[in-house]
């Protein structure tokens, strides 16, 4: 598993959560988190690249973008989520439950094809999917709790 992608599915999910709170268009919504989960990814690549002394400095970029991608490619779910409901006709509140609930099917997803790649045993690969889904039901938790 990719652990940055599990930290930018969370990024996302909480982003997408607490942008909500002020009632954006979908475009501004989209926008927003977008560019919030990019500046966090080119802090993250800049981290691996000076953090990666052993490396050379082609090598330590290369390494940096290649472990950093999962943190862009965690917007895919929770972003399409939000953008077919909407387009669906669904209110923006519906939408970004709808896109929270993306982001705990994916972190699900996640966390099983982690345990996979471990040969773990099924009893395992449910636990950490659950686990991992975990981190986006205790978003959607706190959300509740905020509206």
């Amino acid at each position: 598993m990719n652990a940055e992608a599990v930290y930018g599915t969370v990024l996302t999910a909480g982003l997408i959560s607490a942008y909500s709170l002020y009632n954006p268009t979908l475009p501004v919504l989209i926008a927003r988190t977008i560019g919030t989960v990019l500046v966090f990814w080119g802090a993250h690549v800049y981290a691996e690249i000076v953090g990666n002394r052993a490396m050379s400095w082609r090598e330590a970029v290369r390494e940096g973008l290649q472990r950093s991608a999962g943190l862009l490619w965690a917007l895919i779910v929770p972003v399409a989520c939000l953008t077919v409901a909407v387009f669906l006709g669904l209110s923006m509140n519906v939408a970004v439950d709808i896109s929270l609930w993306g982001g705990v099917v994916s972190l699900a997803i996640l966390g099983w094809w982690a345990a996979r790649q471990r040969n773990a045993s099924t009893v395992v690969k449910v636990a950490t999917a659950a686990a991992t889904a975990g981190m986006g039901l205790a978003l959607i938790a706190l959300k509740a709790l905020v509206h």
